[in-house]
Order: C-alpha cells, then structure tokens, then sequence
C-alpha cells in the first residue's frame, strides 16, 4: 500500500475514533414533505469506507446505541463481507436475509463551505439520494475514491434511513463538524445523537 494511502487511513480511522462534533443537535435534517412517521424495528447499518476498521466502527456503534431502544439492528459486515460491499446484490440479499425493514447507510462527508452553519431543516435532497441503490452505488464509488477525504478539517457523519420495501429515503441528516483535533467526544457520542434524533422525528421507537 502506497505511504499516502496508508496515512490518509490512518488519519480518518484517528477521526472516527477521536472526534469531537460541536454541542448541540443534528444539522442538515431532511424528511419525506406530508409523510407520517413510522417506527422501524429491524435495522441494518451499512458503513460506506474501503477501511474494515472504520467501517466497523460505524456499524457496531449504531447497532449498540438503536439495540439500546429496543431495535433489532444488525451491523452489514456480519451479513457482506470487506469485499462484497460494493456488489448492489449482496447488498440486497443481505437486508433481505434478516427481514429488516429499514436500511441505514452512514459515511463521513466532506464540507462544501467548511465554517458555514447549515439549515436545522432542509426541504430538499439531491434527486439521487432518494432511492437506495442508486445512492448506494453513486456514494461507494465517490467515498472510495483515493483522495475524497484529503481534507481532514471539514467533516461530518451523514446518515441516511431508507424503507427497506420500498427502498425510498424516509430521514437523511448530517452531524455538526467533526474537529478531527479534538479528544473531548468520541464518534460513539455523535452517533448516539443522530439516533436520538432519528427516534425525535418518529422513525424509532421510544423506550
């Protein structure tokens, strides 16, 4: 592996592991316009990274914190391997498997205007998010990448919810920024707080 690539890990496994985000809720959140809420019960969390270890560290902190309400979550990698993650049928099969009725996809995005507050609530995304695969596959080519993450200090969590039967984006919102300098908030915390928004909005259920 060349010396780039390695350090270039290396740095966003010391941000997912060390992070702290600015206090305060989730920002940039989006939900279906008229839509009534509907608690998902069976989730799968898929980590979207070409580094095992992040992406583990994604998924089994979102499965601990939605299990935590009482959600039946799997993490991805116990159903797609490394490997596989990129393959759209895998990725099918596997939520297929275990009947979720709800797919999470969580990947760390970078800023487009780094130090701007976004909007609390968003009324649009772009067209491609909305329906699963077609984010799935456009964000696993982009977030794999080399070089999408040479910006360290302009981060954020992005986690997006999708109905598993319809395969339709349902909740999408990012984190506030990640300071990769900072040890005060692990990404167990942020991620604790997108999933309290999540149940906040309706889509999980309350204890």
């Amino acid at each position: 592996m060349y010396p780039f690539v390695r350090a270039l890990l290396a740095g966003l496994l010391a941000v997912l592991m060390t992070a702290c985000a600015t206090t305060g809720p989730v920002s940039s959140v989006w939900t279906q316009p008229n839509q009534t809420p509907k608690h998902y019960e069976r989730l799968v969390v898929f980590g979207v990274t070409n580094n095992p270890k992040v992406r583990r560290a994604y998924e089994d902190n979102f499965v601990k914190q939605l299990q935590a309400l009482g959600v039946t979550a799997t993490a991805g990698h116990e159903l797609v391997s490394d490997r596989n993650l990129g393959r759209l049928t895998r990725l099918t099969e596997g939520y297929a498997k275990v009947k979720a009725d709800g797919v999470l996809i969580t990947h760390l995005v970078a800023d487009e205007a780094p130090g701007t507050r976004p909007a609390a609530r968003i009324g649009s995304v772009p067209d491609h998010y909305r329906h699963l695969i077609g984010y799935f596959s456009r964000v696993y080519e982009e977030v794999c990448t080399p070089g999408y993450y040479s910006d360290l200090e302009s981060l954020r969590l992005e986690t997006n919810l999708y109905d598993a039967k319809q395969e339709r984006l349902v909740w999408s919102g990012r984190s506030q920024p990640l300071d990769p300098s900072s040890e005060r908030t692990t990404i167990s915390q942020v991620i604790k707080e997108i999933v309290a928004q999540m149940q906040r909005d309706g889509f999980l259920p309350s204890r």
